[in-house]
């Protein structure tokens, strides 16, 4: 009877899904965690802007791509530049729609409540990791590869292999504030509002890169007009004072 029920409810979902994806009135956009917290922020400005309903689904961008890739219909998606480019090549974006929008850093943090650490110089990062117990970041995020190479430049690889846990999407920065793990490693928007989590502050310069963000049409959008009004939005002055307010920066010109 179990299984019948889950069987059903996916069903139900996946219908729902459907239903969502072809409701005119709705713009389907497809986004990476790294922007969610503006989005979700600005959601009714936009909403207004381009005159429908915005359904949001956030993930990782390489999970969204995957999902795309598998057939999911949306009308825009919101990842890195890279993965939006595999998509133009794909024909899944329309060319020449894509825009940068947005820049994250990586940023540290670790349970509200707990002492303070300090990460803003390299000796201060190297120590504050060595004397953790535990440090948790994205399996498959697009901050991994820079969290991986501060162990590296840190010469503490070895060190910090045993006590690392990759984690799905969006997980880490709740094992923090759970207790189950000590410091969480990832975007810096992902941390400022992250509840039960202290923002320690940004990766050193030394060790620090920026994870960029690319908005495109999907060469199936309902309404392409209302696709192209959103991605212009994410250019006016009332989202990039939104963006810095969340920990994000405006794409380099």
């Amino acid at each position: 009877m179990k299984l019948v029920i889950a069987n059903l409810t996916a069903v139900t979902a996946l219908a729902s899904g459907c239903l969502l994806a072809q409701d005119a009135d709705v713009l389907r956009v497809y986004s990476s965690n790294g922007v969610r917290v503006v989005l979700e922020d600005m959601q009714p400005q936009i909403e207004e802007t381009v005159g429908k309903r915005i359904a949001f689904e956030f993930s990782t961008s390489r999970t969204l791509v995957e999902r795309i890739e598998a057939g999911e219909a949306f009308d825009v998606a919101l990842l890195t530049p890279v993965l939006i480019d595999e998509l133009i090549a794909s024909e899944r974006v329309v060319p020449g729609s894509d825009m940068g929008f947005a820049r994250a850093g990586i940023g540290v943090g670790s349970r509200q409540g707990t002492a303070a650490k300090s990460v803003g110089t390299l000796e201060d990062l190297r120590q504050t990791f060595l004397e953790a117990e535990s440090v948790a970041f994205g399996a498959n995020g697009q901050s991994r590869r820079t969290n991986e190479a501060s162990f590296e430049t840190l010469g503490i690889a070895d060190e910090m292999r045993g006590k690392t846990r990759l984690t799905g999407a969006g997980e880490a920065p709740e094992l923090v504030a759970g207790g189950e793990i000590e410091l969480v490693l990832t975007l810096v928007s992902e941390l400022v509002r992250a509840p039960g989590v202290q923002f320690l502050g940004p990766l050193p310069p030394e060790v620090q890169r920026y994870i960029d963000f690319a908005a495109g049409v999907s060469v199936s959008a309902q309404d392409p007009a209302a696709a192209s009004a959103l991605i212009e939005f994410l250019s006016t002055p009332a989202f990039v004072a939104a963006l810095r307010e969340t920990g994000l920066e405006p794409a380099d010109p």
